[in-house]
């Protein structure tokens, strides 16, 4: 039996014109938390609470938008499916179940276009609205040939999404920012994102990496000349040389980039600093003195206190960038967004490599987000183009994936956050994930690997929260 309720328009959806109607999916009994909280937004709501009264209200009535509550795991995917079949052109979008990351991935696979994070505030019912009503389709698997990453924000999990504010809070800040983060983690996506909410369209994002083979080398990239000489004492110092070919020219008016900062050399980073503070550098090619306007956002990997410490980084160049500091999380610690960004890069290289269509198994999504990932998305991009140029049938199994992945000593990096029982915790976690995925999920075989009893095995699954998509469904 349908119910339906018609909501004030409010807030964000009213201000942006006629409110939205909206079909919203819950089984009953559901998350009266998201209803309550949809009920605010604006949205002239229609609860339903199975897909044949979905159809039935989708027969009689228009709806700009279906909203379908993913917290019913198996039963909301088959209700995206039998949608998309029946009503192809009602867009349908998906409220993040955090307890079922990989129901998420399954319904982009069934055909939702869009995601709402739980708890999900204004912000993500305005973009929601946006997308809507200018027709975009952030999250379509098949249509959507030239998006990238770099253009999808997964960002589900607690840990990315305090890190997505600050970077909002950032966008709105004049100063410099300092991502701190491991590589591959999606420190130059969020400085990107900053940049695009921060300036105007036309504004230059310049992005320069601090790794060269020479000093000469990386001062030709940033400066566009070769290392100023010493000059000879005068009362009135000399501005810096700048050639138009360099990194801080280009970035006039934008934002430059440093990756990897603190393998700059230090005459670099004095340069850097006396441009940013004095705002002006004789061009040579004109022989005038030019002023500057941009903004530097950089990267780090974590132990930044070290690097300081031991004169790496200039103290005075960290004052500089860190006026705001985000701690960007590893792939490891956001494990509700590699189902996503797992299925997002495979319809990505599959189109690009020409493959054909191709999906993931639930077993092999949960094996992919039980995984370390030392590598962070770099690592897990590497996976799944191996896995398209390697697997000729159209779902990709959990055997497939276990064939090119180490399920021993698979993180040679050491996460240095938390307290010894944290790094404790997270090492029992991350073990006991892979050798149940060696064991295929069956609890008693992974219980005498371990060498504890199978109730105890049950109680550190728990504990821990070992993500029990790993268990054997008959175990």
């Amino acid at each position: 039996m349908s119910t339906s309720t018609s909501v004030d328009s409010v807030d964000l959806v009213a201000a942006s014109g006629t409110s939205l109607s909206a079909l919203y999916i819950a089984r009953p009994g559901g998350r009266t938390p998201v209803c309550d909280r949809l009920s605010k937004t604006g949205l002239a709501l229609t609860r339903v609470t199975d897909v044949a009264a979905a159809l039935r209200a989708a027969q009689s009535s228009r709806f700009d938008l279906c909203l379908v509550d993913l917290a019913d795991a198996r039963g909301a995917v088959a209700t995206v499916r039998t949608l998309r079949a029946q009503c192809p052109d009602l867009v349908a979008a998906g409220i993040m179940d955090p307890a079922c990351p990989l129901t998420a991935a399954e319904a982009i696979d069934a055909g939702i276009v869009d995601l709402l994070p739980w708890p999900f505030d204004e912000r993500d019912i305005a973009a929601l609205v946006a997308n809507t009503r200018d027709g975009s389709t952030r999250l379509e698997p098949e249509t959507s040939s030239t998006a990238t990453a770099e253009d999808r924000l997964f960002a589900h999990s607690p840990a990315m999404r305090q890190a997505v504010d600050l970077a909002r809070a950032a966008a709105g800040v004049r100063g410099g920012v300092l991502l701190i983060g491991e590589p591959g983690s999606g420190r130059e996506f969020l400085a990107r994102l900053i940049h695009r909410w921060g300036h105007k369209t036309d504004a230059a994002f310049v992005p320069v990496t601090c790794v060269a083979d020479s000093p000469e080398e990386l001062e030709d990239r940033l400066f566009g000349v070769a290392s100023d000489r010493q000059p000879l004492p005068t009362k009135a110092r000399m501005p810096d040389r700048l050639g138009k070919s360099g990194g801080v020219y280009a970035a006039h008016g934008g934002t430059l980039f440093l990756d990897a900062i603190v393998q700059a050399p230090a005459r670099v980073q004095a340069k850097l600093v006396r441009l940013s503070r004095d705002g002006e550098a004789l061009l040579v090619e004109k022989r005038v003195a030019v002023d500057l306007d941009f903004r530097v956002m950089a990267t780090a990997e974590p132990g930044i206190q070290a690097a300081l410490a031991d004169g790496r980084l200039r103290r005075d160049l960290y004052e500089r960038l860190a006026v705001v500091q985000i701690e960007v999380p590893p792939l490891r610690r956001r494990r509700e967004d590699i189902p996503l960004l797992a299925v997002h890069l495979l319809g990505e290289l599959r189109r690009a490599l020409g493959a054909p269509p191709q999906r993931f198994s639930r077993a092999a999504l949960a094996l992919l987000s039980a995984l370390p990932w030392p590598g962070n998305a770099t690592e897990l991009r590497a996976l799944v183009e191996t896995l398209v140029r390697s697997v000729d049938r159209a779902v990709i199994q959990l055997d497939d994936v276990l064939e090119h992945v180490r399920l021993d000593g698979v993180s040679p990096r050491v996460d240095v956050s938390g307290t010894l029982r944290d790094a404790k915790a997270r090492f029992e976690r991350d073990w006991i994930s892979a050798v149940l995925m060696k064991h295929h999920g069956r609890v008693e075989d992974a219980a005498r690997t371990l060498g504890i009893q199978r109730t105890n095995l049950y109680r550190k699954v728990r504990q821990l929260k070992v993500a029990r998509t790993l268990l054997a469904r008959k175990a």
